[in-house]
């Protein structure tokens, strides 16, 4: 799964996860697109959208892969 499909799954929209996770929404937007690496992204990103989305961080960097 993908971190679009993780945010889908949990019913949210990308303005909502980064409400939900505290970061910029054109954040989500890179990462989903590709523009960002999830996996070099710094653990203040990655751990609150982890936690936001009820997943591990290996699940998102993975998703990735």
């Amino acid at each position: 799964m993908t971190l679009g499909d993780y945010r889908r799954a949990a019913g949210l929209s990308q303005a909502q996860l980064a409400e939900k996770a505290g970061i910029k929404v054109g954040t989500i937007q890179k990462l989903e697109s590709g523009e960002r690496s999830i996996g070099k992204s710094q653990v203040d990103t990655v751990l609150p959208l982890a936690k936001a989305l009820g997943v591990t961080v290996e699940q998102l960097v993975e998703a990735e892969e």
